[in-house]
């Protein structure tokens, strides 16, 4: 197999076609935004150094055109990318030397629909299709001024692809089935873990294993952390109902396992530093009959993965601070880092001792204070059954007990706030990786936790809110922006509506307290962009089509079916689904005028923006 770097300039020197048993392009805001953000992350870091983005397998045929075995969805991605800086951005002189060919074999509307992306996008711009839907993904993500000049020429440049061209007699098949086998890597976590424990004392024996059953008891994000520790540790920790985090630093965490070993009740017995790194659940034989307790074992669903709540706790540990306006700065939230900046920023004991309580402790405020989804009676199509839940030792009988999940607040309102306002973030920005809310949040429950004042949260929490709105609505050009208008606006606005119906009484006439927020991202014109003039629907001038007030936000398979339909139609079509709040007003409004029309966009956008300033003010 052949193998060679090339630079995204040079990559579109090959002549590519997906072939017709890949899959179609399949890419969403997650990835795409990711991809997006993990090129700025390098950038940023102000060197030239390259930065390396996957592979690209190829497969040349009798005519030299190259058929992509893997590596498809990135490289559609970054044609779509070259497309957008060529047709709509300011540095298209950086990119005119580069020719995109690529097509997809026996999907003739893709090929076309590309073909007029590279040079008449306007005709298909609104098409519902999968490529149009990624590059207006692209064109929004992009528009920040943060990407500059400097960040384009560094995509073009320095960011690398790993091309592998398989030799022309090569059995695909047999290359696909050795693919598919290959086995597993030792995961970054583990290094980590692995960094940490070599850190410690080697006298200290006691060090060692509190730290690999903090570890071990952490990992699992799809169960409370009670459940991961022996039910001696587990009550010295957590209280006699698991429900509270007793000690206050590292050397009072070591007392209780030290204490639970001196009783004869040992959590691990002699073990060695690589058995302790490669140690499991299942292995340590854990628990006595603990998994009697773990009643909540695979009902929920974390909303970020281990190495990335990893990556939050230390930008906890090195005290960052957080600015919407600059959510970057710091330790940066990509997992590809995790490695290096532990062993960059956990240097020494006494940083191995100050984290490992910080992970515990954080692990504990996540469990309780932070969202997941249920899937106990989970009626969603879109995994946003949200819960707000603590874990609670339940007796039943003489001395059994198991675990009894409650609510995590006793006052009905706050417990709705809470789970209104972590949704609202988690819909808006549902990547695992640079998830910056979150770090926010829990940055904010960490200081919180010593005091417990529910109303205190509650205000910290909405004024967090606000201060994203604020810091993405400086320019009041955004409301106004079509499909760019950023998608927390939308989302934020809903909170607003609900919160004042809700909880501050006021009265919109619309159902509150039914909504919940939803995967709804993607920007839909109320009054559609092509509406059907051979039925004299006129096409509104831009001053208003894109008016915040014919705006609303839907699930994308709503939008890319329906986009075109004239207000009435859409009403029919989407009343008796769960929508915005926003668009339950704009129907409302519809209704009552019996029209929907630039009056009507006029009134409810400046309604809208009314109510957000008095509500931010």
């Amino acid at each position: 197999m052949k193998e060679k770097e090339f630079s995204i300039r040079d990559i579109f020197t090959g002549n590519y076609s997906i072939p017709i048993y890949q899959r179609a392009y399949a890419w969403s805001d997650k990835e795409i935004e990711t991809l997006v953000d993990d090129i700025y992350d390098y950038y940023s870091l102000d060197s030239n150094q390259n930065y390396y983005i996957g592979s690209l397998v190829v497969h040349k045929d009798n005519n030299d055109l190259e058929n992509v075995i893997d590596g498809q969805q990135r490289l559609t991605t970054l044609t779509l990318l070259i497309c957008y800086l060529k047709n709509e951005s300011n540095y298209k002189d950086l990119v005119q030397d580069i020719n995109i060919n690529l097509n997809f074999e026996s999907r003739k509307r893709s090929t076309d629909i590309l073909k007029y992306l590279k040079k008449n996008y306007k005709k298909v711009i609104d098409e519902a299709n999968e490529l149009v839907d990624g590059y207006r993904i692209l064109k929004k993500k992009l528009k920040s001024e943060k990407y500059d000049e400097g960040y384009f020429q560094y995509l073009i440049d320095n960011v690398i692809l790993i091309k592998n061209e398989l030799p022309r007699d090569t059995d695909l098949n047999h290359y696909f089935e050795i693919m598919n086998n290959r086995g597993e890597q030792l995961e970054k976590h583990e290094i980590v873990k692995a960094h940490l424990l070599g850190l410690l004392d080697e006298a200290d024996d006691l060090g060692r294993k509190v730290v690999a059953e903090v570890w071990n008891a952490c990992q699992r994000l799809d169960k409370y952390v009670q459940i991961g520790f022996n039910p001696s540790i587990r009550e010295k920790v957590f209280g006699e109902t698991w429900g509270e985090f007793i000690p206050n630093d590292y050397s009072a965490m070591k007392k209780m396992f030290k204490e639970v070993n001196e009783n004869g009740n040992s959590f691990l017995g002699s073990i060695t530093i690589d058995e302790i790194i490669q140690l499991s659940d299942s292995d340590k034989g854990q628990n006595e009959k603990s998994q009697k307790d773990d009643d909540d074992t695979g009902r929920y669903h974390s909303i970020i993965n281990f190495p990335n709540f990893l990556l939050h706790v230390l930008k906890l540990f090195k005290g960052d601070n957080f600015d919407w306006r600059n959510e970057s700065d710091g330790i940066s939230l990509d997992d590809k880092k995790l490695v290096y900046q532990f062993e960059t920023y956990i240097e020494n004991v006494e940083d191995v001792e100050s984290f490992v309580y910080l992970l515990l402790k954080t692990r504990y405020v996540f469990d309780n204070y932070v969202i997941k989804t249920d899937n106990l009676n989970d009626a969603t199509d879109d995994d946003s059954n949200w819960s707000l839940h603590k874990p609670y030792m339940l007796k039943s009988g003489s001395s059994s007990k198991k675990l009894s999940p409650r609510n995590t607040f006793r006052d009905e309102n706050t417990q709705e706030i809470v789970v209104k306002i972590e949704s609202m973030f988690q819909v808006t920005d549902p990547r695992q990786i640079y998830k910056s809310f979150l770090f926010g949040i829990l940055k904010i429950l960490n200081s919180w936790i010593d005091n417990r004042d529910d109303k205190q949260l509650v205000d910290q929490l909405i004024c967090f809110a606000k201060g994203r709105f604020s810091a993405l609505t400086v320019n009041d050009e955004v409301y106004d922006s079509g499909v760019n208008t950023p998608n927390y606006v939308f989302n934020f606005l809903d909170f607003v509506l609900w919160y004042q119906q809700e909880i501050e009484q006021k009265d919109f006439g619309i159902k509150t307290n039914e909504f919940e927020f939803k995967y709804r991202n993607s920007v839909e014109h109320f009054y559609p962009q092509n509406p059907n003039q051979a039925e004299n629907h006129e096409r509104l001038d831009d001053e208003y089509l894109n008016n915040f007030g014919n705006l609303c936000i839907m699930a994308r398979r709503h939008n890319s079916l329906r986009s075109n339909l004239m207000p009435s139609a859409k009403i029919k079509e989407f009343s008796s689904t769960s929508q915005s709040l926003k668009f339950e007003l704009m129907e409302k409004l519809a209704k009552k005028n019996d029209d929907w029309n630039a009056s009507e966009i006029i009134q409810h956008g400046t309604e809208m923006k009314k109510l957000l300033s008095e509500f931010i003010s």
